[in-house]
């Protein structure tokens, strides 16, 4: 009988072990830390929204979800984000200094696509390399 409850709640453990395993490994892992990836390609600001608003598809399937530099001069800025030549908008990771605007600067982040209303290409997790 006792090898019997042993076997039972070795199963059990098991069994409620698996999904808590699929939830931390499969479903939720960890994000990217873009900071520490090395970039694919550095581009101009404005050679990149002249690739889009060419061929917005053809462009997508080449730099969407990559880790990209840009360089451009620092149009806007609010406290956590920041717009490059007005035709890359780069969501940040931190605050951003307000003196950063129309100073030359090369920034890294994750293209996440196309904005067709406001005809910017976006970035996440960006963060400055050389300014």
């Amino acid at each position: 009988m006792n090898k019997t409850r042993i076997k039972i709640l070795i199963f059990l453990l098991v069994i409620s072990f698996g999904p808590y395993y699929i939830y931390q490994n499969v479903l939720y892992k960890d994000a990217r830390d873009i900071n520490s990836e090395k970039s694919m390609l550095t581009i101009t600001a404005e050679n990149l929204e002249k690739k889009y608003a060419v061929n917005p598809s053809q462009t997508d399937s080449k730099y969407l979800n990559k880790t990209i530099e840009i360089e451009g001069i620092v149009s806007e800025v609010t406290d956590s984000s920041m717009v490059i030549d007005k035709k890359v908008f780069c969501k940040m990771n931190g605050k951003v200094q307000k003196t950063l605007i129309n100073k030359p600067i090369n920034i890294k982040g994750r293209c996440i696509g196309y904005d067709d209303l406001f005809e910017l290409v976006k970035f996440d997790q960006c963060s400055i390399q050389q300014n």
